[in-house]
């Protein structure tokens, strides 16, 4: 399976890719979203989660590209989206052990919901943005729970919407379809799963 290399040298849309890589955005969102606990809460909570989420993700990204296989070969992420729903389901046992706030239980369900779409789509069809489908859910989560009331807050994650799906574009990491499929995959998680366990 033939994947185009990503090209580099658009140097702003390239660096528009690790400012809003999944892996970071995750952690403002969580902080927007638990605004309002006590400062240690919060800290502990985001901690607990990246914790759990990330470190599984990274040691599997580093062997495959020891083997030689890129995240941006299609063929490559099978992995990394089934390692990361293993890590969601303990995740998920976690926060319900500990009691967690409802809003983090609430956005590990959308998160499993959203894997095998993804995980399909990618297999079957085509290549998915991941930067896409994480950047819109969570403008689209923040969005349903009031927290983008203010008009510069909203301009903000619209334009951080924007920005990443043309730096997908530009970088030659994905197609326009695969953004576009990449923030539908998403948003319609959030759409789901969040009317359905915040009601």
């Amino acid at each position: 399976m033939h994947d185009p290399v990503p090209d580099r040298r658009n140097r702003f849309a390239y660096w528009l890719g690790k400012v809003f890589h999944p892996y970071v955005i995750c952690v403002p969102t969580l902080i927007a979203l638990l605004w309002g606990e006590p400062w240690v809460s919060l800290v502990g909570w985001v901690t607990v989660m990246v914790a759990i989420l990330l470190p599984p993700l990274l040691v599997t990204g580093l062997l495959l590209k020891h083997r030689q296989r890129h995240l941006y070969q299609r063929a490559s992420r099978a992995p990394m989206y089934l390692v990361f729903w293993g890590s969601l389901l303990i995740c998920l046992g976690v926060l319900i052990a500990l009691n967690a706030p409802h809003i983090l239980i609430t956005c590990v369900v959308a998160l499993m919901l959203w894997l095998p779409l993804q995980l399909a789509i990618n297999t079957y069809v085509t290549k998915v943005s991941t930067h896409a489908a994480v950047v819109v859910a969570c403008v689209m989560g923040l969005g349903l729970l009031g927290k983008l009331t203010h008009p510069w807050l909203l301009l903000a994650a619209l334009l951080a919407v924007g920005l990443t799906l043309w730096a997908r574009v530009a970088t030659r990491n994905h197609t326009l379809t695969q953004v576009i499929v990449g923030s539908l995959t998403g948003a319609i998680s959030v759409l789901i799963v969040f009317p359905l366990m915040l009601r």
